[in-house]
This record gives structure tokens, sequence and C-alpha cells, in this order.
């Protein structure tokens, strides 16, 4: 029997804070988590695993990214109306965020007069935001509900397949058994490396078109950020496709 084993992340909650959303472009309420490494079997982990840093979720988007604790003055156990979060854990935030926050104002109030350099950095962005996700999602372990229930299933028919092949064919039963493990594995390997995909599809996908349509991006421009991350040799170059991001800006 194959035993499925290694470290995955591991996600504890923390609590809300407020703070600037890049893809949203404004300020939001994230949910903050802790990130362990931990060792599992199975995809079943004991434990919070060693500190890997922490991440902070918008809760408007869902996109996360990359945080630290001590950026806030506290993390509230539960979440509270926008301005009473801010207020209580980022209170600074205007002071932070200054150069961004007026930046998102040119874009509201002036997008026009943007001179293509800008606009070519300012559509690039979302992409090189949402690019590390798309590097841990292919790099790591996927389970979605169609693999877990796909590896749940195979293991299942294994077993009982091995049992009633055992039964019915004494003394050559293993071999139909060892077949239906075969074919089984061979199933959850495939919807795990799917799971992939449909993540990103999923959830990244999606992020970067929010992102993108305050600044109204041209065909041309959209080719020219994708072939901007492709030579920058990021996964996302090659993983993502360009018509289903065409077709959420429309």
């Amino acid at each position: 029997m194959v035993i499925i084993s290694g470290r995955k992340n591991v996600y504890r909650k923390l609590g809300y804070v407020a703070d600037f959303c890049p893809i949203c472009r404004s300020v939001q309420a994230f949910l903050v988590r802790r990130i362990g490494r931990a060792s599992h079997v199975y995809f079943i982990s004991v434990g919070k695993g060693e500190l890997a840093g922490f991440e902070r979720i918008c809760q408007s988007c869902l996109t996360p990214l990359k945080t630290e604790s001590k950026t806030y003055k506290q993390i509230l156990k539960e979440t509270a109306p926008l301005p009473e979060l801010q207020a209580s854990t980022f209170p600074n935030l205007e002071e932070v965020w200054k150069e961004q926050l007026a930046l998102e104002a040119r874009i509201s109030n002036a997008l026009a007069y943007f001179p293509p350099t800008e606009r070519s950095e300012l559509i690039l962005k979302p992409f090189l935001l949402l690019a590390p996700t798309v590097e841990r999602c292919y790099n790591s372990v996927v389970m979605d509900k169609q693999a877990s229930y796909t590896l749940l299933g195979s293991v299942l028919a294994t077993a009982a397949g091995w049992a009633a092949a055992a039964a019915m064919f004494p003394g050559s039963g293993y071999k139909v058994g060892l077949g239906i493990f075969v074919i089984g594995y061979a199933l959850s390997l495939w919807q795990i490396l799917a799971a992939k995909t449909r993540r990103v599809t999923r959830e990244v996908v999606p992020a970067i078109a929010k992102g993108l349509r305050p600044l109204a991006p041209s065909d041309s421009e959209l080719q020219a950020a994708f072939a901007a991350v492709r030579d920058a040799g990021y996964m996302m170059g090659t993983k993502l496709k360009l018509p289903e991001l065409q077709a959420l800006l429309k």
C-alpha cells in the first residue's frame, strides 16, 4: 500500500484587521492567518507546524497577500464595521498608504491622462501580485472536493474490491485488487493535478480581472502583460489562459 506523506501548510485564524487591498484598490477588511509548515499523512496534519509567515485575505476579493502581524496595532477576534476596524487595528493606514491612495484617486478621476509606460506598469501589477499564488499552487499538493472524493473513493474501492476478489478467486484475487488500486491511484493523481488548474481558474483569474477592470486594458495591453510575466519566468505566463481573463473583463 502506498502511503502519501510529506509537509504542507497549516493555517490558523488570528482575527481581522483593516488594510489596503491592491486588487480591490481600496481599504478593506482582512482575515489574518498564521502559516505553519507541518508533516502530514494522507494530507492530515497534526499541530500548527513551524512558523512560516503570516497572510491577510481580503474579505471582498478573497485574495491572499503576505503580511506581518506587527503591522497592526491589534488583531480583532471578530470583524467589525470598516471604520471601527481601521481605527482599532490600523489607525495610521492613510499615512502608510498615502501614495497608493493618491494613485487610486488619479485612476478614478484621470485615467485617460496616464502615459503608456505608467499604464503598462499598472496593468502588470495585478499579475505580479498574484504570481506567487500561482507558484505556490503548482508547487504544492492541492486538494479540492473533486480530488478528495476521488481519493476516498479509490481507497474504499480498493479495499472492497480486494476483499471481494480474494473471496471469489482464491489464490489470484490479489491481481484484481491490484488492478483496482492502480486505476484508483491513477485517477486520484489525475484529479490532484487537475485541482491546481481548477483553483487558479476559480480564484486567481477573477482576482486579476477585478484588479484590472478600473484600468480598462486593451487586448494588446493584456497580451503585453502576459508576455512580461512569461518572459520573467513565472508559471502564470503559461498556466493562465488569456481568453478566460478577457471574458471576465468584457
